[in-house]
């Protein structure tokens, strides 16, 4: 009692420091309190939702009418996204096989013509992957049509690597259709109900996919301007997904100091001798305030300035009919 007399000031900070650590105690233990209470609370409610998600739905009819309307809905609105996506589609111009064959050798001249213009290295067979019908025609007409369709789409991303930069074209190669082999359109199979044993067929599919492998040189900088205008609207009209991307540098190892050119500049800046500008001249006594020269550049790049090396498998995707139609395919839920 005698110390708190003597030093009232200091027992009055000591007071109230410790009350103010009670208080803030107990505070700290009523919030975690109610943390521990909500976070039960909150973990007990997930897992009921997820058991009456897990539940069977009960057979009344006020539950199948509410999942009927909910099935008819999203079929309604997968229908329309087929239809839009069919629209949106480039169709493939019916055309025979003389004539295919015809618009493709214009179609290499032509883009042979370009890349030469815009610098861009194709390979000595390039034919867009259509080697073999520079000397033979489809097998049928419908085959025509459909490789005509899918000649105007490599064109069109032969002309997007162009545009965006690329130095060289060192392998293009493109998968082959189905009906490429059929002389005559498949003829659907018998779906004889008496039959005994038969198997059901599931939903037609309502995409096809068409990949497309390539080996390029090109920099960073048209690397990435090509892959943003792959998925472009604007740029690629057809419809196409990046599946690979393989990005290597054209030299692997860093140049040996011998094999580093320096220039005489470059020499005398790392030697520390003075440079002598021979060319300067007296300069007239004038008011004006010029800026001084430039000085050299104390560095000079000799790694990683090179071309990349990259491999890219593109999947051309074409929607087919039956896109219109998907959800009233699909099996019915149970």
């Amino acid at each position: 009692m005698d110390w708190i007399r003597d030093n009232k000031p200091l027992a009055a900070i000591l007071g109230v420091t410790l009350l103010g650590s009670l208080a803030l105690g107990y505070l700290l233990f009523a919030s975690w309190s109610e943390y521990t209470e909500a976070s039960e609370t909150y973990q007990a409610v997930g897992q009921q939702i997820g058991a009456l998600k897990g539940e069977r739905l009960s057979p009344t009819d006020a539950n199948l009418k509410s999942k009927q309307a909910v099935v008819a809905e999203y079929s309604a609105q997968v229908n329309k996204l087929g239809a839009a996506l069919l629209f949106l589609q480039t169709p493939a111009e019916p055309i025979k096989e003389i004539d295919f064959q015809a618009k493709l050798k214009t179609k290499i001249s032509e883009t042979r013509t370009q890349a030469a213009e815009k610098k861009m290295q194709l390979p000595a067979d390039f034919a867009f992957g259509f080697e073999e019908y520079t000397g033979k025609l489809p097998v049928s007409a419908a085959a025509a049509t459909e490789l005509s369709g899918y000649l105007d789409a490599l064109h069109e991303l032969v002309q997007l690597l162009m545009k965006s930069g690329v130095q060289s074209v060192d392998l293009f190669q493109r998968s082959k259709l189905p009906i490429e082999s059929q002389a005559t359109a498949p003829q659907p199979a018998n779906n004889n109900n008496n039959n005994f044993g038969r198997q059901v067929q599931g939903p037609a599919p309502i995409s096809e996919k068409r990949q497309i492998v390539l080996n390029l040189t090109l920099d960073q900088g048209p690397l990435q301007l090509l892959v943003s205008r792959l998925t472009n609207p604007e740029d690629m009209k057809y419809f196409t997904s990046l599946r690979l991307l393989r990005i290597e540098n054209e030299k692997q190892d860093g140049p040996l100091r011998k094999d580093v050119k320096i220039a005489p500049q470059d020499q005398n800046v790392l030697s520390g001798t003075p440079v002598q500008d021979t060319t300067k001249k007296e300069e007239v006594a004038s008011d004006d305030i010029k800026p001084p020269a430039p000085a050299y550049e104390d560095t000079r790049q000799v790694f990683g300035s090179e071309p990349l090396k990259v491999r890219m498998e593109i999947d051309l995707v074409k929607f087919l009919d039956a896109a219109k139609g998907v959800a009233a395919q699909a099996p019915a839920g149970r």
